[in-house]
């Protein structure tokens, strides 16, 4: 991003009667003493913010324990909520950039009595331990991978990812085609979004208030502000304060940065090619920002597949799409679809439960 010399201020000038040796101290700045007065509270208010979040933290490590298995993938640890115990295809949820399992609560709910499905965080994200590698897509789907091995879930497998959730399961059909049994994007980012989106290099600044916002985490700021909400609106109270309390942690915003910042690598690493793998593109209708290239984009994912549909769920926005409970039910449609083999089998567009048809009929979930 192109930017330009700061413009120099006034200069505070000493008196004339000022020591030559304190001209340091007080040319172009303000005093020493006022320096003092200044940092001294706050620091003091920094070092209770720290206070304040480490003590957060340890109650909500009380409060909320990992719902599921903590599994060692070589040097860091995943974190799997596996449930289910129904027949393969293994389903696989992938949250999106800064959320991790509890989002999926609905779908997940719906879908276990009939399927095996596992909900994960990616490291350094929920309970997962944060990893040293570069959080590119093709890493990300090889820690999975391995997760998925470690805690003997085998596949075949359906991957469903959330925003940008969609970029690790695309890399993971193509490093494991053979244990990959179909995909849903689940109103999943193009890796092509940022080299297209109208506000030119958005992502270097995504990547620069994730970095500003880890270091607020660190005093606790975002102890005062709830950071999870648009993605857990709609989910029941527990799953919503898990969400809330591990997204206040420094480290998931620090991670949300680092996976933004390895955005252009996970481009370079996806094909445009996915054969005749069984693929649901979901799309909202609520857009409030970029809707025309977005919808663009999401058209375009179901050229991955020659085997593949594309459905919109009205009155759902990006969030909504998982959180609430009305919209979840049309990923759930979508990842049975893929299950069955039978895409043709959902309804176009995808209405909410409850929502009149033209026949006067409300639409079955």
């Amino acid at each position: 991003m192109a930017t330009t010399a700061p413009r120099a201020g006034p200069r505070i000038m000493a008196l004339d009667t000022a020591d030559p040796t304190e001209d340091s101290w007080t040319m172009g700045s303000l005093p020493a003493a006022g320096f003092l007065r200044l940092g001294a509270p706050v620091l003091g208010m920094a070092a209770v913010g720290a206070l304040v979040q480490a003590w957060a933290t340890r109650r909500d490590e009380r409060q909320y324990p990992p719902p599921g298995v903590l599994v060692d993938i070589g040097g860091h640890r995943l974190h799997l909520d596996v449930r289910g115990e129904g027949p393969r295809p293994t389903v696989v949820l992938e949250a999106g950039m800064g959320s991790f399992s509890p989002n999926w609560y609905w779908v997940q709910s719906e879908l276990a009595p009939a399927l095996r499905v596992v909900a994960y965080d990616r490291a350094g994200l929920g309970w997962s331990e944060r990893g040293t590698a570069p959080r590119d897509a093709d890493t990300l789907a090889v820690e999975l991978h391995t997760a998925l091995q470690a805690a003997g879930v085998p596949g075949p497998y359906v991957l469903a990812g959330h925003s940008f959730g969609g970029l690790p399961v695309r890399a993971f059909a193509q490093r494991y085609p053979g244990e990959t049994a179909g995909l849903v994007l689940v109103d999943a980012s193009n890796p092509d979004q940022w080299v297209r989106w109208p506000v030119r290099n958005a992502d270097r600044m995504i990547v620069a208030s994730q970095r500003v916002t880890a270091v607020l985490a660190r005093v606790g700021l975002l102890r005062l502000v709830d950071l999870s909400r648009a993605i857990s609106a709609g989910l029941p109270d527990r799953p919503a304060a898990q969400l809330r309390a591990r997204s206040a942690l420094p480290g998931t915003s620090a991670v949300e940065a680092d996976q933004m910042a390895a955005w252009p690598t996970s481009r370079a690493q996806l094909v445009s090619d996915l054969g005749a793998l069984p693929l649901v593109v979901l799309g909202v209708t609520e857009q409030p920002r970029g809707a025309e290239t977005l919808t663009a984009l999401q058209i375009e994912l179901t050229g991955l597949s020659t085997r593949s549909v594309r459905r919109v769920v009205q009155g759902a926005t990006h969030e909504s799409l998982v959180a609430r409970r009305e919209h979840a039910l049309a990923v759930v449609a979508a990842i049975r679809a893929v299950v069955a083999d039978d895409l043709e089998s959902l309804p176009d567009p995808i209405l909410p439960v409850g929502t009149p048809t033209p026949g006067g009929r409300a639409a079955a979930g």
